[in-house]
């Protein structure tokens, strides 16, 4: 047989880039940049994507009106706003999805009995494919009070990606081989805040102790989605895609504890109307295979940060730092999976299965111990536990020797 193969990868990026800054007396600030860049990831016609940036900044504590604030030492607020652009939508090592998904790529084979060679498609191309966006505003404030005893930052930010790159599955009676087109389409939103704060709890000749801590916000929101998909949502096993929900948002099965005559588990069912549509109303079921998926809600945390402490004090140091999160959510599936009610010599469980429902512990919420493999076996809501911590990230305490006594040691 004859057998031929080849590939290009070629990848190219054109952008051309202007910027200005502005400043007048160290207290107004102001700057500007605009880009336009050229992906050979697009086709033509479609290539050129426009993007910039404008950003000011006020410096309010060198006004003369600021002059009889002593404790104040420095005062700034400031704000931006951009435009930055994305051509990347295959990440993989198929160089020619990855490079070339504006064109349709053919295979080719050779028939031994005509001798001809013949050509089939790989894959179907989208010639509109263009830029994804992303608009980003910032706006905050820059401190330093107290002759530097306490300084920081505070910022919101936003950052709105619209046309995003996506291989929107497609059915193979298209006519598209890879069962996939990519596509511009939907906008996703995240915003929130950082605040970061240091200073001086004491210093003196002998002694410097610091401090700091740093808090953030953060929040996922999705604006649009394609047509086909936005009334219902993307959904999967664990998590479901609709707007006004987050990338984070949990889809799963509710758990009703136990049923405490019986000692099976119970899980929620939605109740339908008369043209299959949820009434908001729920029923329990111990047929786990019959109950539904819920909007659990996002399983991000609601802030996240660290802070830390640094002593220095008569040759001795000391130092700690810590990170934490609060309010967020994660599946525990290890502990799922310990939670079997399957039976064999050599199986691992968790202690807690020893609290499981019998007819001497009738209110306990876990399923009796009968081998019903089909308990919990699957997202369930009840493995969502929360993923607040703390972490002692490092301590550190050390002590400098004198230079009198190093000196007197050559050291």
């Amino acid at each position: 047989s004859r057998q031929t193969s080849s590939y290009t990868a070629d990848y190219m990026t054109q952008g051309f880039l202007a910027r200005v800054q502005y400043e007048y007396g160290n207290k107004y600030f102001a700057s500007a940049s605009y880009r336009r860049d050229g992906s050979s990831r697009f086709a033509p016609g479609h290539r050129w994507g426009n993007f910039g940036s404008v950003g000011a900044a006020w410096l309010i504590s060198n006004e003369g009106f600021m002059s009889g604030a002593g404790w104040i030492s420095m005062l700034k607020i400031k704000a931006s706003y951009g435009v930055q652009g994305n051509d990347d939508l295959y990440p993989g090592s198929n160089y020619a999805r990855k490079f070339y998904p504006y064109a349709d790529n053919y295979t080719h084979s050779y028939n031994e009995t005509t001798g001809e060679y013949s050509t089939d498609l790989a894959y179907k191309g989208n010639e509109d494919l263009t830029w994804e966006s992303s608009h980003s505003f910032n706006a905050g404030v820059d401190f330093e009070f107290f002759g530097s005893r306490l300084n920081g930052s505070a910022e919101y930010f936003s950052r709105k990606t619209v046309d995003l790159l996506y291989s929107k599955d497609v059915p193979l009676s298209s006519g598209n081989p890879t069962g996939y087109y990519p596509v511009n389409v939907g906008s996703i939103l995240n915003d929130g805040f950082e605040l970061n704060l240091d200073g001086h709890f004491l210093k003196s000749m002998n002694v410097d102790w610091t401090w700091n801590v740093n808090l953030s916000h953060y929040r996922n929101k999705i604006l649009s989605l394609d047509p086909s998909v936005s009334g219902e949502g993307i959904k999967g096993g664990n998590y479901i895609y609709k707007v006004g929900g987050s990338l984070y948002e949990a889809y799963m099965r509710r758990y009703a504890g136990t049923d405490p005559s019986s000692g099976k588990g119970m899980w929620y069912k939605k109740v339908l109307d008369s043209e299959g549509e949820w009434t908001g109303e729920s029923v329990t079921t111990d047929i786990f295979a019959d109950a539904d998926q819920y909007e659990i809600g996002s399983v991000l945390p609601k802030v996240y940060g660290g802070f830390a402490t640094s002593l220095k004090a008569y040759g001795v140091d000391f130092n700690a730092t810590f990170s934490f999160q609060l309010g967020g959510r994660y599946y525990d599936g290890t502990y799922q999976a310990l939670m079997h009610t399957s039976s064999g010599v050599g199986t691992a469980w968790h202690k807690d299965a020893l609290s499981s429902w019998s007819p001497e512990n009738p209110d306990s919420d876990i399923p009796r111990l009968d081998g019903d493999t089909s308990v919990g076996q699957t997202a369930v809501d009840n493995y969502l536990i929360s993923s607040n911590y703390l972490s002692i990230n490092n301590i550190t305490l050390g002590y400098t020797l004198p230079a009198s006594i190093t000196d007197a040691m050559k050291m």
